[in-house]
């Protein structure tokens, strides 16, 4: 039942950092302001053209110069200004759109329907707007669909089927929108020319696609940029002729960055800085530069200014070029000195950004203080209900005296309190949640050391069972006595729970023997081998803390691996012996790894055919395995590695890759798992064999580069020293534990995968697709990800006897690892500062929660391809209940 309990217990505390660090910032019952024409000011626009260039990353506009945006360039040296904004992760093409245009930042919640739908809806530039005229691909324009409650908004857009195979043309994509953008303005000229606070929305795709498929700086993703960025200034010269009023102001911006890998979703500095260039009525050519950075526009010069803004001050600025009000749940500040207008509608407009804002700053005080013991709970200080009320009869006197300036900079200090008083009780529960999910990891892992140490005559135990009742009634009546205190303080439900939640996961960790581990065979806790001590759990924990800086530099598993290797296999080998020098071989080489590039988004040919190479050598090396194929295990396999070889030839060719080819590696990966486990093969030794054989092979056929060399070398070493251990050496549960993670962790990060959850390279996928099917991808890449474990778990279990005869307390100890670096990783979860800091850490507690549990999985998956349990003996209404107790069926085939 403890496999039950782990279940539960870690997606608990999965979603805890949500709960924690990220709740919705989505308020609702708002009043939107009055926009800048209540107060007698005229907007410099009548019209506002947002281009967002999907993916387009600040580094690719500026290159050489900005050679590549010549267009562009005449522009920004003639008017206008030009700069870098950054955005936040993910670095996504929803959650950037939506800072964009509603100037708030993601919701968490949105992952529920999987960022396809608002969970709660949101005011945006186009509510406000009297009309918006939106083109580009569905998945971005449906997301703003459903929130109309002001003007109308047409959305036209295309049901985009990404195709990443090497001849495609991603500029079709921009092509369609630039059409359909000048048939419009055909067809509604004159009423158009009469319309103010009109909004046209050009999202453009096609950068995003190549720079996915060809990699950013490569010559097709550069001629796809030439293509896109003359057809911006041939619509910016539509828009001219059209409307000749010099009423129509342009950004032009990008919704995230990308690598040069191809990826984005982490937070990268090729993934958060995006170019924008502002230009148009309303534009200001002379900007303050606080940062003193500049760029060089040409091989000429002078230098300008090269402006920063974040991508959530992009929201205010265009609504007050337009005369609107924010949007009402922005959290963007209005920055000073970007429109070329008098200091009166400059000073009006920061005024009304600093009234919406501080509109949500006390809808959340107000919903604080409904509670029983508000009184008596802190509060944010620094902006309570008077000086608010002092804020705003200062800005009245203030423009009665047309001190202008001084009310911006009012309205800018007031704006950065209400920001940080709207963070301040959106984290109020932070700290005392913090503390209540960490008694609740303390509480499961004293549960599973309890577990793990399996002594009933321990102090500890004696006392547990004196004390039973009172430690029941203590905490029951603490759980019914902060159930009222919640109750009467009206605290949200999500928190209640999480305060909740320690008592409950104590109370099982504390219940006594008799109660906790009935269903435990009594002779299991008398073994000396199996009891662990506490210098162990110290060493336990000490592995567990080196493995939390692995996650941080990942060259530093390199050093990790090359130490315990030795110190783990070293005396194992006979001096000077020839499976010593290839062991020791294999180590330096495999230590080598981590400290190459990522293979995320880098392809190269030949270390893929090293990789083929190696993988029919380490096949056919043993005459006793290659005997034991069948005709079709050695046909097939052999015929998939020469068609990865010929996909990889066609796809750097730019030749499309033929239907026939794709199905074939379909058919080979339903093959690659159907065919062990219809094998009739009862030898471990010789099952083992045809598991490497198959799924190195499947393997392969996910690879761009160097993975397939690293994995096979990785299993060759893990094979010598295991085979060479001895008996003593084998008999430590923990030394067991930590080689399994150890190997799982080098599997991922000395392949070139990094501890991120957002990246991942399309082209891992070119045997199989030419179209961007994220879920297939991902799929796909899922395999790729856990493929490798599988085989060493395989080599594991199939070359060690005490690892089949005591997996439970292996896992146990593996179990009690993973939760001390979780507990590390949920006190590094970050929300704020470093973009890059924040998506990491979020990856890491999340990576760290579901290992366990999916190797405890994916060892199920390694019995059934070695035919530990036979498949016609799997009862799968008790499977979660026997992943792990197979003792009495493996021992029949030893």
């Amino acid at each position: 039942m403890w496999i039950a309990y782990a279940l539960v217990v870690h997606v608990l505390l999965l979603g805890s950092i949500f709960v924690i660090y990220f709740r919705s910032p989505v308020i609702t019952g708002l009043t939107p302001q009055k926009h800048l024409e209540y107060y007698g000011l005229e907007p410099p626009a009548n019209r506002l053209v947002l281009i967002v260039t999907d993916g387009f990353r600040a580094d690719s506009f500026f290159e050489e110069n900005c050679r590549y945006v010549p267009n562009l360039r005449k522009i920004f040296l003639r008017e206008g200004v030009v700069g870098v904004s950054r955005t936040r992760v993910p670095t996504e093409t929803r959650p950037g759109h939506i800072t964009l245009i509603a100037g708030l930042y993601e919701d968490p919640s949105a992952v529920l329907r999987g960022w396809k739908s608002n969970p709660i809806d949101f005011d945006t530039v186009f509510n406000r707007s009297s009309q918006t005229y939106a083109w580009g691909a569905n998945d971005v324009l449906n997301v703003f669909s459903h929130v109309s409650n002001g003007g109308e908004i047409n959305l036209r857009f295309y049901n985009h089927d990404l195709d990443f195979s090497p001849g495609y043309d991603a500029y079709e994509q921009d092509e369609w929108v630039f059409k359909r953008v000048k048939l419009l303005l055909q067809q509604k000229r004159e009423a158009l020319q009469r319309a103010q606070n009109v909004v046209f929305f050009l999202h453009l795709l096609g950068l995003d696609t190549a720079g996915h498929v060809h990699k950013p700086g490569a010559p097709k993703f550069r001629q796809t940029l030439e293509k896109t960025e003359r057809g911006v200034y041939a619509i910016y010269q539509e828009f001219e002729r059209v409307f000749p009023d010099k009423r129509t102001a342009y950004l032009l911006t990008a919704d995230h960055g990308m690598t040069d890998s191809g990826a984005h979703g982490a937070g990268s500095p090729h993934e958060t800085d995006t170019p924008f260039v502002l230009w148009g009525a309303g534009a200001s050519r002379v900007v303050p530069n606080p940062g003193g950075r500049t760029f060089m526009p040409n091989n000429e010069g002078p230098a300008m200014p090269l402006h920063e803004l974040e991508q959530a001050q992009l929201t205010p600025l265009m609504s007050a070029l337009l005369g609107l009000a924010p949007p009402m749940n922005n959290f963007g500040t209005l920055p000073v000195g970007y429109m070329n207008v008098s200091k009166e509608y400059e000073a009006m407009a920061a005024h009304v950004n600093a009234l919406q804002l501080l509109e949500q700053y006390v809808a959340l005080q107000k919903e604080h203080k409904k509670g029983f013991f508000a009184d008596i709970l802190l509060e944010y200080d620094v902006l309570n209900a008077e000086a608010i009320k002092r804020y705003k009869d200062t800005i009245v006197q203030l423009q009665k005296k047309r001190e202008y300036s001084l009310c911006i900079g009012k309205s800018q200090v007031i704006m950065s309190q209400a920001l940080e008083g709207i963070d301040y009780y959106h984290g109020y529960y932070r700290r005392v949640l913090l503390l209540s999910t960490t008694s609740t990891f303390l509480g499961w892992m004293f549960y599973i050391y309890r577990l793990l140490s399996r002594n009933r005559a321990s102090k500890v135990e004696l006392l547990l069972e004196r004390s039973n009742k009172i430690v029941t009634v203590s905490i029951g009546s603490s759980v019914i006595v902060l159930v009222i205190c919640l109750l009467s303080q009206g605290t949200p439900l999500d928190i209640s729970f999480y305060l909740l939640l320690p008592y409950f996961v104590w109370l099982k960790a504390l219940q006594p023997w008799n109660i906790n581990f009935s269903s435990s065979p009594a002779s299991a806790y008398s073994v000396p081998a199996l009891q662990t001590s506490m210098w162990q759990i110290v060493l336990l924990i000490a592995c567990a803390e080196l493995m939390v800086f692995t996650f941080f530099e990942r060259r530093l598993i390199a050093l990790c691996f090359c130490v315990f290797a030795c110190y783990n296999s070293w005396e194992n080998f006979q001096s000077k012996s020839r499976d010593f020098f290839s062991w020791l071989a294999l180590v330096l080489i495999l230590s080598c790894f981590p400290l190459l590039p990522l293979s995320v988004g880098y392809q190269n040919g030949y270390l893929l055919g090293a990789g083929v190479i190696v993988i029919f050598t380490n096949s056919f090396w043993i005459s006793k395995s290659r005997l034991s194929y069948r005709n079709h295990t050695t046909y097939c396999n052999g015929l998939i590695l020469l068609q990865t070889i010929l996909c990889a030839y066609l796809h750097s060719n730019g030749i499309n890759i033929p239907i026939p080819l794709k199905l074939a590696s379909w058919f080979y990966l339903v093959y690659a798992f159907a065919s062990i486990l219809l094998s009739k093969e009862s030898r471990l030794d010789l099952r083992l064999a045809q598991i490497g054989f198959n799924l190195g092979s499947l393997y392969a056929t996910l690879c761009t580069s160097y993975e397939a060399v690293f994995v096979q070398l990785l299993t060759i070493e893990l094979n010598i020293s295991l085979r060479a251990q001895s008996a003593r050496a084998e008999r430590s549960v923990l030394r067991l534990a930590f080689t399994l993670l150890l190997y799982t962790f080098f599997s991922l990060f000395g392949s070139g995968n990094i501890a991120s959850i957002s990246s991942f390279d399309p082209n891992i996928a070119r045997c199989y697709l030419s179209h961007f099917a994220p879920f297939v991808i991902m799929g796909l890449v899922l395999v790729k990800l856990l493929v490798p474990v599988v085989l060493i778990m395989s080599v594991i279990y199939a070359n060690s006897e005490f690892v089949r005869q005591h997996e439970e307390q292996i896992f146990i100890c593996l179990l009690l690892v993973c939760d001390v670096m979780g507990l590390n990783f949920l006190f590094l979860v970050r929300n704020q500062g470093s973009w890059l800091d924040i998506g990491t850490s979020i990856s890491h507690f999340v990576i760290m929660e579901v290992t366990t549990l999916v190797m405890l999985l994916i060892f199920y998956t390694t019995k059934q391809l070695l035919r530990v349990i036979a498949w016609e003996e799997i009862d799968f209404k008790m499977l979660p209940l026997r992943l792990i107790h197979w003792d009495v069926i493996s021992a029949k085939h030893h």
